[in-house]
């Protein structure tokens, strides 16, 4: 399929296990020419016609065998069943379900539809994020409500996926199926849209921001309800909704800004780049010749910004969690013994709070014991001669 680069036109192949490869204009010109039978010395003669240069039937021959060589090493790799990071992963609704919501809700990307939602989904996040310090102070301690505002964030999460498919399928690639899973130690939905990679660039980041315009939206309904009939629970769940959504927009995790920066540059494998391009760096600080980098130099230097702020966020975020963990270990079976003992004495209920203060350690807890053990076992897998 045909597809766009930052220089030149480029070719996606999906190979026989699903996985995808971008060629060249040229060396996917010389694949197909040959698989399809045709002799080297011909397709050599074409290209020295299209080029205005000589090519040989040995730089043909040459150039086949290494793209060949690409392909099938890719080929003989096995699928990864899932992305790393996601220890868990539940499908919600099949591909069948998926297709015919997907359908209809795209008809809200046409630009009559999508420009005055845009703005009218703008307007309720300024005016719920500019809320004050009240709001999130609600959203830290919501007590009782905690349950009823988990299952109105987890619709929004519902929306953002199927925002995701309905843009893939605006452009005429439907997604797959859609579920849930526990991504490091944050809950997660998932879309399968795969397929997006063999699109534009520029369509790709459509889909990339139609998770967060869809959950946006569902914000800016419950803001409306909220300000209908005063009920406080819509009004948490839309600044829940809001500063949620904005964190899935920050690229350090492989959530959608991940993505939508990838498609922004143009970079494949981005996070797999900031090592080509710090290399690069140092070999130029040491009067080296240097690795030739295939970006312009903005989008290199945007690569390299990328990769520091990642690896300052994540040593924070590990140092945090690591100097937490023991405390929320130490704590965690008082409040467990707590919350049951509000359930067995009358009036059978919970003190404010008291659900959340359950509920948040203990997904976190489990995420991290599962990361634990699935790192583990790869490390094992690792080390196990071949």
């Amino acid at each position: 399929m045909a597809g766009m680069s930052d220089r030149q036109q480029t070719y996606l192949l999906e190979t026989g296990n699903g996985s995808y490869l971008r060629l060249s204009a040229m060396a996917y010109f010389v694949l197909t020419r040959i698989d399809s039978g045709s002799a080297a010395d011909e397709v050599a003669q074409d290209l020295s016609h299209q080029l205005g240069r000589v090519v040989t039937a040995a730089h043909v021959d040459a150039a086949y065998a290494q793209v060949r060589q690409r392909i099938d090493a890719i080929t003989q790799q096995p699928r990864r069943p899932k992305p790393f990071g996601l220890w868990l992963r539940i499908r919600l609704l099949p591909i069948s379900a998926v297709g015919c919501l997907s359908r209809h809700l795209s008809r809200l990307f046409h630009p009559a539809a999508a420009a005055p939602l845009a703005l009218f989904t703008a307007l309720a996040a300024i005016l719920t994020l500019t809320a004050g310090a009240p709001v999130r102070q609600n959203m830290m301690d919501p007590g009782a409500s905690f349950l009823p505002l988990l299952g109105l964030f987890m619709v929004s999460m519902l929306a953002h996926e199927l925002g995701h498919a309905s843009a893939s399928m605006r452009y005429g690639v439907p997604a797959r199926d859609i579920g849930i899973g526990l991504y490091v130690i944050y809950p997660v939905f998932y879309s399968d849209v795969t397929g997006a990679w063999e699109l534009t660039r520029r369509q790709r980041v459509v889909i990339d921001l139609a998770g967060v315009f869809f959950q946006f939206f569902v914000g800016a309904v419950y803001l409306v309800i909220y300000r209908l009939t005063g009920w406080e629970i819509f009004s948490l769940a839309a600044a829940s909704v809001f500063f949620l959504g904005l964190f899935t927009l920050l690229p350090i995790f492989k959530f959608d800004g991940y993505w939508l920066l990838t498609d922004l540059l143009g970079v494949v494998n981005l996070s797999r780049q900031v090592r080509k391009v710090a290399v690069h760096v140092l070999d130029r600080l040491r009067r080296g010749p240097g690795t030739r980098l295939p970006w312009p130099t903005w989008v290199s230097v945007s690569v390299l910004i990328y990769g520091a702020l990642t690896v300052a966020y994540l040593v924070l975020f590990t140092v945090n969690l690591a100097l937490a963990l023991p405390d929320l270990a130490a704590q965690y079976p008082a409040r467990v013994v707590g919350l049951l003992r509000d359930l067995y004495l009358p009036p059978h209920t919970p003190a404010a709070g008291r659900v959340a203060s359950v509920l948040g350690p203990t997904y976190i807890l489990l995420g991290v014991g599962l990361a634990a053990a699935t790192l583990s076992r790869r490390l094992i897998q690792a080390r196990r001669p071949s």
